[in-house]
This record gives C-alpha cells, structure tokens and sequence, in this order.
C-alpha cells in the first residue's frame, strides 16, 4: 500500500513539474496567442503577431511584428504595423489585480490612416469599437453576477519613435500622403487595458491628422496656391509684354505720322 502511494505522489510530482515546465518553456507561444486572442476581441479585427521572447530574469518582454488589422469598409489591410516593441516590467509593484509596467517601446512602426467614401477614420471606429468592447463585457457580467474585473495596468513612460504615417483620403479623389509621424512620450498611463488603448489612441489620431494637415493637405494646397500664383505672374507678365509691345507701336506710327506731316 506504501509503495503504490509512493508511485501516485511521485507521479502527481512529476505532472506537476511537467505541467511548470511546459508552461515556462512554451510561454513565448503562450502570450503570442493570448495577444491574438484578447486583442482580436478588444478591437473586433484581427490581431496577429510574429514572435514573442520572455526573459522573465531580467522582468522584460520583446514583442515583433504586431499587426492590428482595419475594420471592415477600408481598402488598406492594416491599421498598424509595429515592428518592435520592448517592455519592461516592475515585479515588485505588481499583483494579480494592478500591473506596473515601467516603459513600453514601440520602434518603426507603421501607421495607416484612412478616411474612406463615408468619412469615417479607421482609427476612429478600432476606438469606438473598443469602447463598446468593454461596455459589452461589462454588461455581460454584471448579467452573469459580477465577473472577474479586468486588471488595472500603469504604464509609466511609453515612447513611439520613427513612425512612417501612411494616409488615404478617398473623399478627396484619393489622395494619399506617405508622411513621417514625430516621436512622441505619454507617461504615468493608468486604467484597464482598453482605457490605456484608448488614451494611446486619441494621442495618436490627434498627432496624426495634425501631420496630414500640417504636411500634407495644407502642404498641398501652398503648392496649388504657388502654381496659381506662377500662372497669374506669367499673364500678367505676358500682358505687360503685349502692351509694351503694342505701346511701341503706337508711338512709332505717331512718330511716322509726324514726320510725314512735318515733311509737308
């Protein structure tokens, strides 16, 4: 009886150990799908990622080539596309229920901005839909009794450097802007992940139209505004030259004319 109660322990053990095991070696793979999973279902498109490497002695995370896709009704496949992230995290200040992370870096990433033929903005509507994304699931356990709360995270400095901004305004015949985003800092963010996302966000769609704005359109119609220009001083110059001209003709046949009656 000992000995068979000796086997089920050591085995017990040794699922258990297998189960760590499995979990440490595989949790690159893990959190690759759990961002897939929970981002898919936060902005109601697809979230893909290319890799994930955990090096949980050093408390950081590096994230490569994280995609969110449009909404439907956008012809560019892409909302994002950002090539590296990198974060840090600070284990001692955090629990089952808050999150500290001490930076977030996103490197050359790639923003697609478009306006298509019913004005809407397509980083507009992925920020609505993650408002009505967590209403949703609000709703949804307060049906089912309460539910677990989404953790609270704080991110204490988040960098977005080397931005391309890649804009399409299809009300205006298509018009399509290959632009630079400038680097810009949020610190202290704090809130559950959609109100993060959201805060994220606003800063972005407000730094982006601004550069479409500042270095595109308004951009665009200085252009139009010197062709215009050019156009009206070239007339005008070619008017000038045209009365000169017929001004010197006058005043050689009055000449003529003079001398013809003088001669009399």
């Amino acid at each position: 009886m000992k000995k068979t109660l000796l086997i089920v322990v050591v085995l017990i053990i040794a699922i258990v150990a297998g189960g760590v095991y499995y979990v440490l070696t595989n949790l690159d793979s893990l959190v690759k799908q759990a961002i897939e999973k929970y981002g898919s279902e936060a902005t109601q498109t697809a979230v893909r990622v290319q890799g994930v490497n955990i090096q949980l002695q050093q408390a950081s995370a590096a994230i490569s080539g994280l995609t969110v896709a449009n909404p439907k009704g956008f012809s560019t496949p892409n909302a994002f596309s950002l090539g590296q992230i990198a974060t840090s995290l600070d284990l001692k200040g955090t629990n089952k229920q808050h999150i500290v992370i001490n930076e977030v870096r996103i490197q050359s990433p790639e923003v697609f901005y478009e306006v298509n033929a019913d004005k809407q903005g397509n980083l507009n509507l992925l920020k609505d839909k993650l408002t009505g994304g967590a209403k949703a699931k609000s709703t949804t356990a307060q049906e089912n009794g309460g539910g677990s709360k989404p953790p609270l995270l704080t991110i204490r400095k988040f960098d977005f450097a080397g931005a391309a901004l890649h804009a399409k305004l299809v009300p205006l015949q298509n018009k399509e802007f290959n632009l630079e985003l400038p680097a810009f800092q949020l610190v202290n963010l704090n809130g559950t992940p959609e109100q993060i996302s959201r805060q994220v966000l606003n800063q972005l769609i407000d730094r982006a139209r601004d550069e479409i704005r500042k270095k595109g359109i308004d951009a665009e119609l200085d252009k139009a505004r010197a062709q215009v220009k050019e156009k009206v001083d070239s007339e005008k110059a070619k008017l000038k030259e045209k009365a000169d001209t017929k001004l010197e003709e006058e005043k050689s046949k009055a000449a003529d004319k003079l001398k013809n009656l003088l001669g009399k």
